[in-house]
This record gives structure tokens, sequence and C-alpha cells, in this order.
């Protein structure tokens, strides 16, 4: 039958300034010859109410680990008072009916907070509206818990009240629940889909399947704007299971049943290509040399810092698979950004968007590199040379040599302090690629300091770059905290205290004030041992952690890493928490021992052999406290990590009196 939708059948859910207007636009209720026999409601695009008690919501951002796809579907699930157990939850295709759907710098909860909440209260107000008038009262005499209306002795699930509910208009101007009001949302709970991950069941980019599909992939100069001198494509089609062998592009491109066949296929071409004299040493003489100078003279406080490329290594290594139809295409893809994949797609295939299918598939791991669409655009001309569906898989090699790296960068300090206090901080700093800025400008501390000023300056390098978790405070957070840490030594001041002096945010002085205390700050440890400090503020989230270190016979041992968080309204904090943990692994990692280096114009660094990540034997203790708040709530995926390889340094230096300058170092000072 057909449906008309008036203005009312369209809820506005939001207007949020990062994520553009977000719209729930109301889908047609699927009615089997009358109200009653209704099989759903779905007031909205992101809800779905099922005469069977399920609650099915749409997810609307990709989730690359971070956990969106429960606390996402928490927000919507508290407002409708559904039957937790009893939801279901699914990710949204691309398509611009679901609003902003990317995902980086810690925005996805922030973006989102209102306009899924909205989506579910609207929900609510009907399955309400249903009942009052099944139970013959108003509606302010209903109560809703656990997906049951009720009204003094009379009740209704969800499930019964699908067939009134499909004929009533979506209403508009739902209140909101007050936070007071929460029976899900602050509750820790596990991720929907931690079953299916540890039985194999979820379905991430690499296991996308189609009738007929072949797999695929290339072989890439290594050197960054090289060539292929030679190969012996011959020798490929060769290998068992190799089907199609082409030149594409810069690359050349093995085609076969399975991706063994495929890699072996690839490795059967014994490509060779010419070496170029870009190399670390002369990267990093020319960082130097592009400091802008220091207008801070006299007695001064001197460092200098430096940070090299970093690959993201994500444990599912990129991959993306393309199935054309005639006049359509179809693709599964482990993006952060699902719209701008669409648009690539259309782009790259010639085809209008309109028909193209994004799937999002659930990602392992993104940390900034899933916004980038080489993989994307590749696997879409890779599609349309073999003429079959194609999936084209990148091995761990093909991901540590061809990311978009972190840049490295290297930066120089002076200060001054006087009374206990700093009086003057001044920050040049290099990077490769940004723009450079030799001007003075804010130092943009978390600190109260009149005199703080940082100018910057750049490197040109045909090294791809691109965002790395946190973005440029992974460099920042390091160099100003240890900078910060060595201001207070100057000064004969504890580190925290020093810290506390100068933090002007009452909440970032709150989390410093707890981590003191929560990590035993002023009692004394062993001969050989030392505790460090540093904080971070941004995203709309506070942080202040604490690393404990032992060194013995110049090796370092970390015992135990301290966080604590004001996140504002914690919306899971079983989510919270892993986001600090794996924030910290990565911190850890990248300062002791993972860096990537250049030489002969490539990534030396070929997998985890030599690109190493903390291991379990290696791993401390890690605490995190989260501090109740009813702010609004802030990002967590970027946050735990910009303090860390600060307070590392600063406990490794407390441990034994020696400065970490230069990352990684190493686990020998």
């Amino acid at each position: 039958m057909s449906t008309r939708l008036s203005r009312r059948g369209v809820v506005k859910v939001g207007l949020l300034g990062g994520a553009g207007l977000v719209l729930g636009a109301s889908v047609p209720f699927r009615l089997k010859g009358d109200k009653k026999e209704a099989a759903t409601v779905a007031p909205n695009v992101f809800v779905m109410i099922s005469s069977d008690n399920s609650v099915t919501i749409t997810v609307p951002k990709p989730d690359i680990g971070q956990g969106v796809r429960t606390s996402l579907a928490m927000l919507v699930a508290e407002e409708l008072d559904a039957d937790w157990t009893m939801v279901k939850v699914q990710q949204a295709p691309a398509d611009a009916k679901y609003g902003g759907q990317g995902v980086g710098g810690s925005g996805s909860i922030r973006q989102t907070y209102r306009p899924l909440r909205q989506a579910g209260a609207v929900a609510r107000a009907m399955m309400v509206a249903a009942a009052a008038k099944k139970f013959g009262v108003e509606p302010g005499q209903c109560t809703v818990a656990n997906g049951i209306v009720r009204a003094g002795s009379k009740q209704a699930t969800f499930g019964e009240l699908v067939g009134d509910a499909a004929v009533l208009a979506v209403p508009t101007d739902v209140p909101l629940k007050s936070p007071e009001q929460f029976t899900l949302i602050g509750k820790p709970i596990r991720r929907v889909d931690n079953p299916d991950v540890v039985t194999g069941k979820a379905k991430f980019g690499l296991d996308a399947r189609v009738p007929g599909m072949k797999f695929a992939v290339l072989a890439r100069p290594s050197v960054f704007g090289g060539k292929i001198d030679s190969a012996n494509l011959e020798a490929a089609k060769k290998v068992p299971g190799v089907v199609q062998v082409h030149e594409m592009g810069r690359s050349i491109l093995v085609v076969a049943d399975n991706t063994w066949a495929a890699l072996q296929g690839r490795k059967a071409l014994a490509a060779k290509e010419t070496l170029t004299d870009l190399n670390q040493d002369g990267i990093r003489k020319r960082l130097i040399e592009a400091l802008p100078p220091h207008e801070l003279t006299g007695e001064t406080v001197s460092a200098e810092y430096e940070l090299p490329f970093l690959a993201h290594a994500t444990m599912e290594p990129m991959n993306c698979t393309v199935h054309f139809k005639g006049d359509s295409v179809e693709v599964w893809a482990p993006t952060q950004a699902p719209e701008g994949t669409r648009g690539v797609v259309a782009r790259a295939s010639g085809i209008p968007q309109d028909k193209v299918s994004v799937n999002v598939t659930l990602i392992g791991g993104g940390f900034g590199r899933r916004f980038q669409m080489d993989f994307i655009e590749e696997a879409v001309q890779a599609a349309k040379v073999a003429g079959v569906p194609l999936q084209l898989v990148w091995s761990r090699d093909d991901d540590m040599q061809h990311d978009f790296y972190r840049p490295a960068t290297h930066h120089s300090f002076k200060g001054t302090v006087a009374e206990g206090k700093v009086t003057a901080w001044s920050h040049n700093m290099a990077q490769c690629g940004g723009r450079a800025r030799p001007g003075r400008r804010s130092a943009g501390l978390p600190y109260e300091i009149e005199n703080a000023t940082m100018a910057s300056g750049s490197v040109d390098t045909p090294v791809p770059l691109g965002a790395w978790r946190s973005v440029e405070n992974t460099f920042l957070g390091f160099a100003n905290e240890s900078f910060m840490d060595e201001l207070a030594h100057a000064a004969k001041e504890d580190p925290l205290q020093f810290r506390l002096k100068h933090t002007r945010n009452d909440r970032l002085k709150k989390c410093l004030e707890q981590v003191a205390e929560k990590s035993n700050w002023s009692t004394k440890l062993p001969a050989g041992s030392g505790r460090g400090v540093a904080v971070f503020q941004g995203y709309g989230s506070f942080i202040a952690q604490v690393v404990e270190v032992t060194v013995k016979n110049n090796r370092i041992k970390v015992d135990r890493v301290v966080s604590v968080v004001d996140c504002g309204l914690a919306i899971n904090p079983l989510g919270v928490d892993a986001q600090v943990q794996g924030a910290v692994i990565d911190a850890l990692s990248t300062t002791l021992k993972a860096g990537i280096t250049i030489e002969g114009g490539a990534v030396a660094q070929k997998g985890w052999s030599d690109y190493d990540w903390f291991r379990m034997d290696e791993m401390p203790k890690l605490e995190t406290f989260i501090i109740p708040s009813a702010e609004a709530p802030g990002g967590m995926g970027e946050v735990g990590y910009p303090a860390v390889p600060a307070a590392l340094a600063n406990a490794i230096f407390a441990a034994c009196g020696k400065r970490l300058r230069k990352l990684p170092t190493g686990f020998q000072v």
C-alpha cells in the first residue's frame, strides 16, 4: 500500500558544528492488511521496532575499534527505554540521509549525542501515544521501562504496540531525559560485537565475499615517487592459481583464485627498481635547518627533541572488495569516511554516485589511516581492469611501506623560571609537510604562562603524510610535557606540583590532583625506579597520567601506568577504559620501540619484526580512573596518547637521571 508522508513525517534530529544537518527521514511503515498486523514501525532511519519486540538500531558511524556500534546504540536505547537484551545493531551503508558518517578527531559521540538520543525519544513517544490510546489514558499517565509501556495495572510490550503506532504521525519537539533519569548511559556495557569477534563470526573488510570473486595484490614501487624498472610478468602468470597479470599505472596487478596465489605471483615478478638518496639523516638535517630562530635570549633552559615518522600499522591491513553490476557498482570497504568513499568510487568507476553502494564493514583499526582513499581507488581500478568481482588485499609489508605517515618533527625549546614558576617559554618546531609559520604565536599550552610562544617551519619530502592518532598532539604532547618537566627541575620544584601551579583549568587540575593520589605520587620508590607525570586536554576531555618505571643495567621496564580522565559524561565506561588502554599501549610502543626510517627513498621497516609493538610480557599494570561528570561528553579516541610518551620519558629521568629526547629510544638508556 502507498504511504503519504507529511512535513511531520521528517524529523529534524540535530544540527551540529562538524556533523552538518542530521536528518532522520521517516521510513514507510510495512503493513500487512491493517494496522494490527504491522510488522515494524520505523519513525526514523535510526530506529526500527518489530512485532517480535526486537529493536533494530542503525549506527551511522563506522566502528574502527572504538566501540561506536555499542555506545551510539546506547544513546538511542536510553531515550527509547528499550530492553537492551532485545536490541540489534546494524551498520548504516554510505548514505547522506544518516548525516555526517566520517569518524576521526574523537568526534563520534560528540557529534551524535543529541541527534541519536532524539531519534530514540521520538520512537518512545510513539510507543507511549499508541499505548495511551489503547489503554484509554493520557500519555502522561504512562511509564516505560525495558520495552514495556505501563499505566496502572495495564501494560503492553513494544511489539504489541507496533500496529497501533504504525498509523500515528511522527511527533516533533520531543523532550529528552535529564541525566538523573538515565538507566543505560553511564553503565559499563560490553560491546555488542564481542561474541562474534572472539568466535570469528564478525565480518571485517577482509571477510567480504561475492560469488565469482577473485583476489588481487599490487606490486608497487617502494621508492616514493619511483617506478618499477623491470618485472617478469610471464613468470607470475605461471604460478598456480594466478589468472591475470596486468600493468596498472606505476604498479603491476596480480589476480588469482586466492590471496596466497596472488602473493606468490607477485613474488615471481622479481620486480626491480632504482633507489634514491633520500634518507633519514638527510631529513633530520633539513628539519634542524628549518627551525625558526628563537627570540628569547639571555640565561635560559634549553632542550631539543626529535620524533620519527610513524606508520598506522592497523591490525587489519588495507583492503576493499568491488563488484561491478552493469550500470552500478557495489563496494565493501573498511573505511573511516563512507561518504567520501562513495564519491571516490563514483569518480574512479565513472558510474554516477546514485548507482554506487558502499557497505561499511567492521574495521580492524583506523587511527586516521582509513580516511585516505588510495586503497579504495586502487581496488576500483583493479576490478575494472580484471573484469571480475575483486578483493584487493594489502599485505603487512604493503601496509607498512605505503602508508600516510605521522610526520617526523624536530623541536627546539628555550625557557626561563623564577620563584618557582615559568616566566617565558619559546618553542620552535619543524615538521615534514605542514605549513611553515615562522611568526610567533600562542604555544597552545594547558598552562597559565604569560610569555609562551611557538613558531614552526616545514620541510617538503615525497613521504606521504596523514593524520595519526591525536594528529599534531602526537608529537606536541611529548615535546611540551617533556620540556615542562625540565623547567620544573630547573626551578627545583616537584613536577606534579609545578604543573598544578600553572594549570588554569579546574577540570584538568582535578585530574592532576586525583592522579597524584591514585599513583601514590608522594611515596618514595626504590633506587632505580621513578615516576613521571604529564597531562593533556583536547577533544572536549582532560587527562593526567603517571608512568612508573624501573631502570636496571640501563634496561627500562615499564611497571605501571595510572590515568585519570575527565571526559564529561562517560557514555560507556568500559569503552573509555578500552580507549585509554589502547592509546597507552600505542604510546609506550612508539616511545621505546617503533619508528619509521627512510633509506634509499623508501621505508626501511617491513612488518612487526622491525616495527615492534609492546608484547604481553612487556605490559605494565594499567589503571584508569574516570571522574564522574555531568558535562557534555568529550572524545576519547585520541585523548589517552599524547601525555604518555612524556610521562614515560620523565619517569626514566626520575629513575636514572637521563633525559630521553629522541624517539624511539629502545629499551636502553
